[in-house]
């Protein structure tokens, strides 16, 4: 039957019509209860908007903010304060070559590429959205320089999208190449399209190959460290799919899932990391972070 769905799905999208909707019905259980493990340092870090687990780092994790003075990228500990270098804490990194309009996204892979996403759309207004593309720093870096490719959602035609359908905040990495999942203000369906980063030139096009029911506004989007899972959070709920082995039918395989339940003064949850096989790391705009043990999330039909 899935295999059935995902053949409609591939000629629907390659004929340009609107991909069917994958739904999966959530769990009957109550919420997971989240409390805080930490507090993020909110000078720096103002809105913790993208979080992604260091690869070369253990035990360090990537943040952006959506807005500041200063395109940073953070360093974190899994309790929220800032790592450490020199027996110091090391409070950031600026990426030279790069402006802030709405970073939403960070994500990257084993080999240290990372993308820096400035794809916030909230109203649906922006003609054009850009990717920072640049290598992990190395530890205590003060700068790092990023590459600009800018893009357009191919399917919006009207500016601002009276549907409110082409916002973003969530960006992950797999085989090498760049997924976006969209948030909509009308719906709980998300959009999935795949991005190629070109080796030359500062400009692609996304190919939509998926819509999904989550059950919520989509915030961020994260790979397992050994790439067979793929965890979707929404402000309310979290998705953990495994990952076919080839393909991208991310959303029909054996899943888990859960409402979530934060304190009601750290509601926007809009940071996903791995910070092992077994736990997830939540981060809220309001500046806990939270951890998720995967023992704790229910199967999904």
């Amino acid at each position: 039957m899935r295999s059935s769905l995902m053949v409609v799905l591939a000629g629907s999208v390659l004929a340009g019509a609107e991909p069917a909707v994958v739904t999966r019905a959530a769990p009957g259980f109550p919420p997971v209860e989240l409390r805080s493990a930490g507090k993020l340092p909110r000078a720096a870090l103002p809105e913790c908007s993208g979080l992604w687990a260091s690869p070369s780092m253990p035990g360090v994790f990537w943040a952006v903010s959506d807005h500041g003075p200063r395109p940073r990228l953070i360093p974190l500990r899994s309790d929220g304060a800032f790592a450490e270098h020199a027996g110091a804490p090391w409070t950031g990194t600026e990426v030279v070559g790069a402006a802030r309009n709405d970073w939403e996204g960070l994500t990257g892979e084993a080999g240290g590429r990372m993308i820096v996403a400035d794809v916030g759309n909230n109203l649906s207004l922006r003609k054009e959205l850009q990717l920072y593309v640049l290598q992990e720093p190395a530890r205590g870096a003060a700068t790092t320089a990023a590459r600009r490719v800018t893009f357009a959602w191919p399917d919006q035609k009207v500016f601002p999208d009276p549907e409110l359908s082409h916002d973003c905040e969530a960006v992950f990495m797999l085989r090498g190449r760049l997924y976006l999942l969209t948030k909509h203000r009308r719906d709980t369906l998300t959009d999935l399209w795949r991005i190629e980063i070109p080796a030359h030139g500062d400009r692609t096009e996304p190919v939509k190959l998926a819509r999904f029911d989550a059950l919520g506004m989509v915030t961020d989007a994260s790979v397992s460290p050994d790439r067979t899972k793929l965890a979707v959070l929404t402000y309310r709920f979290i998705w953990v799919f495994d990952l076919p082995a080839e393909g991208e039918a991310f959303f029909s395989g054996r899943a888990l899932g859960s409402a979530l339940s934060p304190p009601l003064l750290s509601w926007q949850l809009e940071g996903c990391a791995w910070a092992d096989a077994s736990t997830l790391l939540l981060a809220s705009e309001q500046g806990d972070i939270f951890r998720l043990p995967l023992s704790s999330l229910r199967p999904v039909r």
